[in-house]
């Protein structure tokens, strides 16, 4: 049934391909500050396959468009995006720009919080945008870094099994990961790999917090992290650079790119590597395992006319993971997807998309040097079919339905091919209710092959006065128990006796309801803002520590169950300003609590207050150009609980307080070639905890070089 749709409407595209195009051409010249001609600017109509880059000389021209009502927008990193209402009626037209400066891009374009594209002062649904220019001036080298440094209540503990990720004390489980809208296979304790994420890869990183499982489905529950993947605008696009630091920790970068005229292609490659460290002597669990991965991203995109456009994905990753601990193999880790994807602008405002997308992650243990045995293998298969309608200069109407099929093996459980299949249906009214009303409001409704049927409503509003800006929103959240956490039987990665944690077949289905209102002010390159959230999850699936069983040879065994109604409650607080023609202030703080509703009793295992405070400094000359950024992480006190590998018994364990200090200097040359020094740890924090704190090792230095073309 998915061949033949996708046939009948690649079929029905071709037709209207061979409409002839008239020769109207749109040309003109992008300007910055003091007329200083924008290399590289991207100029895109709006809802069509066209665009293009401007030149050395900051010129662009758009050839052989037909006659039509356009909107062009201009973008440029630092400077305000800009949207222009165009008519063309048989003749050529000239448009010029002159971008200006701001700390704040609240023109930027956004799509997760609604699937629809819309700014970020017009989205109800509040959402952080990550631009890639911020990333490199922070010298991001992984996806944990990236979100670390600038999403207010988020963090990434070190664990065995590697990186894991909260947010607003919400566990990994509930943080739904997507690259360009899609979701990813391979979890553990929640956690996907994030080794996979290809940050040369990245274009920016949008973050919605909340309950999303109207538009996204399960475990959407606390929010979603949504990476937007790079795509050229011009002949050649050209990044690569290299990374040293401590550890024997190296990190390259290659990024290729090419449009030529209908055709485009984006390849990007990361090749990281340590050595690792270890924060406790004796401790056969390493903090920081030695590890290398490779991970090769490919993107190719042809445009059959100004309307259809046809897309194709591939990646590939290969990790190896030398686990010190005799009690544990060496892991080789491999993911595969590929995902098809066509779109059909209708006109200005209407679209319709089409795609399928594949995701298989497999994980082996390295029984011998040359023997690699299967642990386990998941794979995500997704159908979807989305159109946006504007049925009214006031309204747009999001309608899709989706087929997910998730399927898990591992040979160690005698596990062959469980499934879970969902079929879904999905759509949202985005009402313009005045100029300075919007509100949005949508549902979901999805048939599980192993729960059967659930309604998921959403809504969300905005309203705008003088300089600030009011939002709104609730939504319900709903979470199937996973394939795992149903069937698995998985290994701590722990030291002591083998402690295993089992899989639960009659898990019950998560619920949540989230609530959140924010108030955001922008003025004069200066924007604040203030939300507060309320998320309360029910039947909360949790691995049961009180209930385990010793079985011969002192293997402990526990299992999940449906535990806890907890209440989660905070307030973010975010301000950018720019305090001086060339220094940009950015701090971010969190306060929030997460409460037992069944004991009334405070959870002491998050932390109740976060902060990320951030000053960049930009110096820009002729042939040569100067960044100098400096983070701050603060990181409030918490505890953690522990299974005595003795006695069984549960230990708290205190955790302290402490903040991370990095400075990065970049220097570029000519605006191709750059040099870049830094410390991380400046104050040379030590986690004495082996790990549960942070990981950190204490101070390192490193340094890169790179060229951009």
């Amino acid at each position: 049934m998915i061949h033949k749709t996708i046939a009948a409407f690649l079929g029905l595209a071709l037709i209207f391909s061979l409409q002839l195009n008239a020769q109207n051409i749109i040309s003109g010249n992008v300007q910055g500050i003091n007329n200083e001609p924008l290399t590289g600017a991207n100029i895109v109509i709006q809802n069509t396959t066209i665009g293009t880059a401007t030149d050395a000389n900051g010129n662009y021209s758009i050839k052989e468009l037909k006659d039509g009502n356009y909107i062009l927008r201009v973008s440029f990193f630092g400077y305000g995006t800009i949207e222009k209402k165009i008519s063309l009626t048989g003749s050529n037209v000239t448009h010029n720009f002159k971008l200006i400066e701001t700390s704040i891009d609240l023109n930027a374009v956004v799509i997760t919080g609604t699937r629809t594209e819309k700014s970020l002062k017009n989205t109800p649904v509040l959402t952080q945008s990550i631009s890639y220019q911020e990333l490199e001036n922070k010298d991001a080298t992984d996806i944990a870094q990236a979100l670390e440094m600038v999403v207010p209540g988020l963090e990434f503990s070190s664990q065995a099994q590697g990186k894991s990720i909260s947010l607003q004390g919400i566990d990994p489980q509930y943080i739904l990961f997507l690259v360009d809208g899609e979701r990813l296979a391979g979890d553990t304790y929640g956690d996907i790999d994030y080794s996979r994420i290809n940050i040369a890869d990245i274009e920016r990183i949008e973050v919605v917090k909340g309950a999303s499982s109207t538009l996204y489905g399960s475990n959407a529950l606390g929010g979603v992290i949504n990476i937007i993947t790079k795509t050229p605008s011009n002949k050649l696009n050209l990044a690569a650079s290299t990374r040293f630091s401590n550890y024997n920790t190296q990190n390259y970068r290659l990024n290729i790119g090419s449009k030529m005229g209908k055709f485009s292609t984006q390849t990007s490659v990361v090749y990281d590597k340590t050595d690792g460290y270890d924060l406790q002597e004796g401790n056969s669990y390493r903090t920081q395992e030695r590890e290398d991965a490779l991970v090769i991203n490919e993107h190719l995109k042809y445009a059959l006319n100004d309307n259809f456009l046809l897309e194709g994905n591939l990646s590939f990753m290969n990790k190896n993971r030398d686990n010190t601990s005799e009690n544990l193999y060496d892991r080789n880790n491999k993911n595969f997807t590929y995902g098809l994807k066509a779109s059909w602008f209708l006109n200005a405002k209407d679209n319709i998309f089409l795609s399928w997308n594949s995701d298989n992650y497999e994980l082996f243990n390295k029984v011998t040097e040359n023997e690699l045995v299967s642990d386990y293998n998941n794979l995500y298969n997704n159908a979807r079919l989305l159109g946006n309608f504007s049925l009214a200069e006031w309204n747009v109407l999001t309608i899709g339905t989706e087929y997910i099929s998730e399927t898990l093996t591992a040979a160690r459980n005698n596990i062959e091919n469980e499934t879970n299949t969902e079929y879904v249906l999905f759509a949202q009214e985005d009402i313009q209710i005045s100029p300075d009303l919007n509100l949005i409001a949508g549902f979901r409704t999805n048939h599980n092959s192993l729960y059967n049927w659930h309604f998921t409503p959403q809504t969300s509003i905005m309203y705008k006065i003088s300089n600030f800006t009011l939002r709104g929103a609730y939504s319900m959240g709903y979470k199937t128990p996973s394939l795992k956490e149903k069937y698995m039987n998985f290994q701590i990665p722990a030291p002591g006796p083998p402690m295993f944690l089992v899989g639960k077949e009659d898990l019950e289905p998560e619920t949540s309801n989230y609530a959140s209102f924010s108030t955001e002010y922008n003025f004069n390159g200066i924007s604040i803002s203030a939300t507060a959230y309320r998320n309360k999850i029910s039947n909360m699936i949790t691995e049961n520590l009180d209930t385990f069983v010793v079985k011969p040879g002192g293997i402990i065994e526990y299992a999940y169950d449906n535990l806890d109604e907890v209440l989660i409650k905070g307030i973010d607080l975010m301000i950018k300003a720019k305090i001086a023609k060339n220094l940009m202030f950015t701090g971010a703080t969190t306060f929030s609590k997460k409460i037992n509703e069944i004991t009334g009793d405070d959870f002491e295992n998050v932390r109740n207050f976060t902060g990320k405070f951030n000053m960049d400094y930009t110096l820009n000359k002729k042939n040569y150009d100067l960044n100098m950024n400096l983070q701050t992480n603060f990181y409030g006190a918490k505890s953690i609980f522990l299974m005595d590998e003795t006695s069984h018994q549960i230990e708290k364990i205190a955790l302290e307080n402490f903040s991370l200090w990095k400075l990065t200097t970049t220097q570029t040359f000519k605006s191709n070639y750059y040099l870049r020094l830094g410390i991380e740890n400046i104050f040379d924090y030590i986690d004495k905890t082996g790990g549960y704190n942070n990981g950190t090792s204490g101070r390192t230095f490193f340094f890169g070089v790179g060229i951009k073309i």
